[in-house]
């Protein structure tokens, strides 16, 4: 009879030992399922956010050269833009140079901005996960925009939708036929998936030999800033405007 209670009592404990053995792992596969989902949120979250956070870099601007007064006043500023666009591979493809001359030294850089839906930013649309801008002129602070320099294209439109320079898609096309009637009536944005159009100029004092690039934050918003370091621009522009020579004139 003690062999047979014994006997119970070690099965009872080896069964304890496999029923514990059996919580325990279910809890670690659990543990390792809840953790391995939380990473994957967390991958989400962090592409989200840099997707919101995020910006493309739209143009660049070269300071060629500048005529200054005998008292270190800056009459004028010579200036060579050249915008991107991107190509069928998603690369961005450089459009031809333009030469503007403005008053001073402080250019205005205006154009359009569209921005879509937060929804889209976050999911990284294909064509609507980034904002839109369409450059329309730079100006000086002594000037009005309608004395700037268009940066349209020969058809009259911005380069980027220019058949022959910009191979613009399907969307953009729409959405600049519809950019005046966007302005007007911002209440039909949603039908496009934007969240609003605007007109936004942006301003920055430049110096002589440096470079500038336009960037626009993918939620919506042109950013003017310096670049630091060399450029591929930088090293064109070094063979067609002779940027070897002095790039300050001293006015009389």
């Amino acid at each position: 009879m003690k062999k047979f209670f014994a006997k119970v009592l070690r099965l009872v404990i080896l069964a304890i030992f496999i029923a514990l053995a059996f919580s325990l792992t279910h809890y670690l596969i659990s543990r390792q399922s809840q953790l391995a989902r939380l990473l994957r949120q967390r991958a989400q979250l962090r592409n989200i956010i840099h997707r919101l956070t995020g910006r493309t870099r739209r143009a660049e601007l070269l300071v060629d050269g500048q005529v200054v007064s005998g008292t270190g006043k800056v009459l004028q500023t010579t200036l060579l833009w050249r915008e991107f666009t991107i190509g069928a591979d998603g690369k961005q493809v450089p459009l031809p140079m333009k030469k503007i001359v403005i008053p001073g030294h402080t250019p205005f850089v205006d154009g359009f901005v569209l921005k879509f839906q937060d929804k889209y930013v976050e999911s990284g649309d294909l064509l609507r996960g980034k904002s839109l801008a369409f450059f329309r002129c730079i100006y000086a602070n002594r000037q009005a925009p309608i004395q700037g320099t268009s940066l349209y294209g020969p058809e009259g439109v911005p380069l980027v939708l220019s058949d022959k320079i910009g191979h613009p898609n399907g969307l953009e096309r729409r959405l600049w036929a519809h950019i005046s009637m966007l302005m007007q009536h911002p209440r039909e944005c949603p039908k496009f998936g934007l969240q609003l159009v605007q007109q936004q100029a942006v301003s920055l004092p430049v110096r002589a030999g440096k470079l500038y690039e336009i960037y626009l934050q993918n939620d919506g918003g042109l950013e003017f800033i310096q670049k630091l370091g060399g450029s591929s621009l930088v090293q064109q522009l070094l063979k067609q405007a002779s940027l070897d020579k002095n790039r300050v004139k001293t006015a009389p």
